[in-house]
């Protein structure tokens, strides 16, 4: 049970070494506020890219079968006003 929780909890190294220099940076930077937000707003770009690029492969395959979009969309908000 430890283990699953110290592997949860677990940093990734490359995370890890973002935030170690992003701290060195702040560190010498005269606007750190503007700093952070902008090291935010990255991360939350291409954390919302790696979250989306598997669906839009999904959407692309099932436009190459000749499933309609507006289906695809329709069946998606009943599932989710379940």
């Amino acid at each position: 049970m430890a283990v699953e929780s110290e592997q949860r909890h677990k940093i990734d190294p490359l995370a890890e070494q973002a935030a170690t220099l992003l701290a060195k940076a702040m560190m010498t930077s005269h606007d750190r506020d503007l700093l952070w937000q902008e090291f935010r707003d990255l991360v939350v770009t291409h954390t919302k890219e790696l979250e989306e690029a598997p669906v839009r492969e999904a959407l692309d395959e099932m436009e190459r079968q000749g499933l309609s979009l507006d289906v695809v969309a329709r069946v998606v908000h009943e599932k989710l006003g379940k």
